[in-house]
């Protein structure tokens, strides 16, 4: 009777535990193709119209770096919104190596992170929902 009282209560404060978790959405972005950018940021808004409280980053990298440079402005508007709404904005700082592109030249909008791929696994590893993102 003890035993089968506690794995209730063992299965009541696992379900309870999962059921709060906040889920958790990384995108992968690495295209330049303003396309693949554009269907970001409105599968965003999109997936937040659905679930409101959902924790949202994109890592970008590669080309796509370039439109979180402080000299564009393609898609300030966006990026404000989506910032407006807890989204976080990850840069590859490998990417901005490679590109020959000071850091400094990142909007203040984005994080730096030292590798993107790095960056992708821990968010996985940390049980985040992963989409490559593209149109």
């Amino acid at each position: 009777m003890k035993k089968s009282f506690f794995i209730g209560l063992l299965v009541c404060v696992a379900t309870t535990s999962l059921a709060q978790q906040k889920m958790k959405l990384v995108f992968d972005l690495s295209s330049e193709d303003t396309v693949s950018h554009a269907a970001v940021y409105r599968q965003i808004n999109n997936v937040l119209v659905d679930i409101p409280d959902l924790q949202v980053e994109v890592v970008l990298h590669g080309q796509a770096v370039r439109y979180m440079l402080k000299d564009s402005s393609y898609f300030n508007s966006r990026i404000a919104v989506a910032k407006s709404k807890g989204v976080s904005l990850a840069v590859c700082n490998n990417s901005l190596r490679r590109l020959k592109i000071d850091p400094s030249q990142v909007k203040t909008d984005a994080t730096i992170v030292p590798s993107a791929v790095g960056e992708l696994v821990r968010r996985q590893h940390e049980g985040w929902a992963y989409i490559k993102a593209g149109h």
